[in-house]
């Protein structure tokens, strides 16, 4: 039975969820959190779906079996298929699409640009919960990115790896950006905003929607409405489990500055069959 004390959930098919580990941590310095990486099946997008079913009911029963509060799904692909899978916990579940279809619809924009996984483009997801929220007509392109999600994993604090990244997002956006002239884009898988600067640069003054910071607000709202916050004046700790390499992870945990790790732990992944 969860309690003020349980710590905050936080799901991703690989590092991208570091990005709302920060967020979370910004905003409910005094949380514990709890973070699960499936490294070992990134990048989700390319999976079929009842794969990306599994694989996500195999990280929402190791989050129920430690009781969190609340499970921020940050994987925009889980969120995809979130239907099929909150039933296994019993927290409520924050979804990463929700987040991001909410903050792009309070935008006063015409047109708005989707940048996701190849899983989360062929939902159609982000335009439908989009154009449902919009309280004006609003155009919605969308584009899957096959690679993005792999080369931000493997990439970060890499010069040559990061060279990568940057061509790939040329390759992705540059008919979106210069060509379709959307006013804003919404950064749908959170690896994305981990190469924010990199979008910024290539694209100056091109707004970002980040579903990571999003979800934290709602939350810490959350929280306090339910009377459910950790009452510590103390910060908490962050524990990461990874089905994949716990020396990449501690690396990469420390390249985006998350705080207060007190383990980067192995925990074995599900057997795709």
């Amino acid at each position: 039975m969860s309690n003020q004390h349980s710590p905050v959930g936080i799901l991703d098919s690989g590092i991208g969820g570091f990005s709302v580990v920060k967020q979370v941590q910004r905003l409910l310095p005094e949380e514990t959190v709890l973070y699960f990486g499936d490294g070992a099946h990134i990048p989700y997008g390319n999976h079929p779906q009842e794969a990306i079913v599994n694989m996500a009911r195999y990280m929402f029963r190791f989050m129920e079996e430690r009781e969190v509060k609340a499970l921020l799904v940050a994987c925009n692909t889980i969120s995809c298929v979130l239907d099929r899978c909150a039933d296994v916990v019993s927290c409520p579940v924050f979804s990463a699409v929700q987040a991001g279809a909410e903050a792009a619809a309070r935008l006063e924009a015409g047109k708005v640009g989707v940048i996701s996984t190849v899983f989360t483009h062929n939902s159609r997801i982000y335009p439908q919960k989009i154009q449902e929220r919009s309280p004006r007509k609003v155009v919605v392109l969308s584009c899957g990115c096959p690679d993005l999600a792999r080369l931000v994993e493997h990439s970060l604090g890499d010069p040559a790896g990061m060279a990568e990244v940057e061509e790939n997002l040329r390759q992705e956006l540059d008919h979106m950006v210069l060509e379709d002239r959307v006013e804003c884009c919404v950064l749908g898988c959170t690896h994305y905003p981990l190469v924010a600067d990199s979008i910024h640069r290539l694209y100056p003054g091109l707004p970002l929607i980040d579903p990571a910071e999003e979800m934290a607000r709602a939350l810490k709202e959350y929280l306090r409405r339910e009377g459910l916050g950790n009452p510590r004046t103390k910060p908490g700790g962050l524990t990461v489990h990874t089905t994949g390499s716990v020396v990449e992870y501690a690396l990469r945990a420390r390249q985006v500055g998350l705080e207060r790790v007190t383990g980067v732990e192995y925990y074995p992944p599900m057997d795709i069959l």
